[in-house]
């Protein structure tokens, strides 16, 4: 069966000399494994629409064991990342944790919308890279469904208190009060300030064309990249070779 979709190359590998597989993000079919033969020749009509980061329409052959690419036409290349080594890596990192969480169904959509705003946003350098990390990495793991519970005090539910802790393995929020009644040294919790635990909110609760419409900088961005960052790597329990690499090149 022939099929169009549009979608954003994720990741790809050599196969061979000449071929390559790729893992898309489709807008209808969630994540997708499609050979693209003799796509490393020079003259390939489909090179490039098979860039990493390259945002396409794409035709697909969908056999019963292999999907195979008939043509793919650039809509939008996000070429300009490519020209910066810190945006290249953050942007990877992005398609990285998308493939792993792998949308799939209705969510495949909201997902691939989300992350192509994220990148054109980057791209243009619209907003803070730190930031936009952030944002990503919290809304998208709510997405996949590891969406934390910051409405209040997981236990006496009060909405704000002077003191607030996020607990990035239960994916809860207690007060000081509350948390007395733990054993501490079994309890991994993280403080968050106010402004801090505004953004969160923000972040996971905003409607989507209010998302990116808030600013967070110095020591309360710096505790919120901290806070999303290891919520990422607990919940997932993977290590990203692409995160590894950003870390080293935002410097």
């Amino acid at each position: 069966m022939l099929i169009k979709t549009q979608g954003l190359v994720l990741k790809q590998r050599n196969i061979g000399e000449n071929d390559r597989m790729l893992i898309i993000l489709s807008r209808d079919y969630g994540i997708m494994e499609v050979s693209a033969r003799g796509v490393k020749r020079l003259n390939s009509p489909l090179a490039s629409g098979c860039q990493l980061l390259c945002f396409s329409e794409f035709c697909i052959f969908q056999g019963k064991k292999y999907n195979t690419l008939n043509s793919a036409e650039v809509l939008h290349s996000f070429y300009d990342l490519r020209l910066d080594v810190m945006k290249l890596s953050l942007a990877t990192y992005f398609c990285d944790l998308t493939n792993y969480l792998s949308p799939q169904g209705d969510n495949s959509w909201v997902s691939l919308r989300f992350l192509l705003n994220t990148l054109s946003l980057l791209e243009k350098g619209k907003r803070e890279p730190a930031l936009l990390k952030c944002i990503f990495e919290l809304k998208m793991l709510s997405l996949a469904g590891f969406m934390p519970n910051l409405v209040c005090c997981s236990d006496c539910q009060v909405y704000e208190a002077d003191t607030m802790f996020f607990l990035p393995v239960e994916a809860r929020l207690l007060c000081l009060d509350c948390s007395m009644n733990y054993t501490q040294e079994n309890l991994l919790k993280y403080t968050v300030t106010p402004s801090v635990l505004y953004a969160m909110r923000h972040i996971i609760y905003a409607d989507d064309d209010k998302l990116f419409q808030f600013n967070l900088k110095g020591d309360s961005l710096k505790q919120l990249e901290f806070i999303t960052e290891n919520y990422v790597l607990i919940q997932t329990d993977q290590k990203f070779k692409s995160l590894d690499v950003y870390q080293q090149t935002k410097y």
